[in-house]
């Protein structure tokens, strides 16, 4: 296993958590300010948050299934 891979993958998954988090919240409080003349600016950047979750969660997941199943390379 390839540890420095692995810790990499780790905290990309854990940052993939925090916005997880973040970008629901951001929409939601985003959805209930409707009237406000930020909300598109908020609901727009809620979105583009959530998209970056799922792609730092795969990316980090990948990692960790690589530096787990990969060959060492000798």
């Amino acid at each position: 296993m390839k540890k420095n891979l692995f810790s990499k993958g780790f905290k990309q998954v854990i940052l993939s958590f925090f916005f997880m988090f973040l970008g629901p919240t951001l929409m939601f409080q985003s959805l209930k300010n409707e009237d406000h003349p930020w909300f598109n600016i908020v609901f727009s950047i809620s979105i583009i948050i959530c998209i970056i979750a799922i792609i730092q969660g795969i990316r980090g997941l990948k990692n960790i299934v690589d530096s787990i199943f990969k060959k060492k390379d000798s």
